[in-house]
């Protein structure tokens, strides 16, 4: 793609969505702060934020309080939103992706 002076101009585009890349974030690293989850994956700390808020609302994470700082888990059992793919459940995108999810402590 060229513009009018005939310099390349390069699309940026991902395969995942912010909320994927969020996902991928506390999947790795249960305890990131928000500020590290939003430079991780390239946005910014209110999106970061409101991307959470919706992912806990829709019962895709849990956020437990711990101290003054948040943990967050992956409800990996939780099918993917689209149509297409709703029959996956998200702990299978995140280990296609080679992305371990912790275990639960059994106590």
């Amino acid at each position: 793609m060229a513009d009018a002076k005939g310099a390349e101009k390069t699309r940026k585009w991902t395969f995942l969505t912010n909320h994927a890349h969020v996902l991928v974030c506390i999947s790795e690293d249960p305890n990131l702060r928000l500020k590290d989850i939003a430079a991780r994956a390239g946005i910014t700390e209110r999106a970061t934020q409101l991307i959470l808020s919706d992912l806990v609302a829709d019962g895709y994470v849990v956020r437990t309080k711990v101290g003054r700082r948040n943990r967050y888990e992956v409800a990996g059992d939780r099918p993917l939103r689209h149509p297409l793919v709703r029959r996956t459940p998200v702990k299978d995108l995140l280990a296609v992706l080679s992305v371990e999810m912790p275990q639960h402590e059994t106590g």
